[in-house]
């Protein structure tokens, strides 16, 4: 009788964390604070090498549509917006708008060596 029960709590407790991840996704973030406009009229490219990118903050326009992409000048290194699901790599790009005034802290996505973790900078929007 004790095995089930544990089973049982056990099963609960997966679909309780699964439940809650499922809250918490990135995806309502997005669209409440960033648009994915087809044309843009900025372009922000972040240079990032080991353990840095290039500036401590970049400013963007609120409401601007700002195509961001990222450029390695050494190793392989990504872009990642806190807490929103944007995201890329070297040689990528992506087209978004702000919608929302604010600073958005962003963050290297792609595990590039032992400095990795202090691959942080900001993107102002005003």
């Amino acid at each position: 009788m004790n095995m089930k029960k544990s089973i049982a709590v056990s099963a609960l407790a997966v679909m309780l964390t699964l439940a809650l991840s499922a809250c918490g996704s990135s995806s309502t973030t997005m669209n409440a604070n960033i648009s994915e406009p087809s044309e843009a009229t900025e372009q922000l490219v972040i240079h990032a090498k080991n353990w840095e990118f290039d500036q401590e903050e970049y400013k963007v326009k609120l409401g601007e549509a700002v195509k961001i992409s990222v450029e390695s000048d050494s190793g392989f290194h990504g872009v990642k917006i806190k807490d929103t699901s944007f995201d890329i790599k070297t040689n990528e790009s992506k087209i978004l708008s702000f919608d929302k005034a604010g600073t958005y802290e962003i963050y290297c996505n792609i595990a590039c060596g032992t400095g990795h973790t202090r691959m942080k900078a900001k993107i102002i929007v005003a």
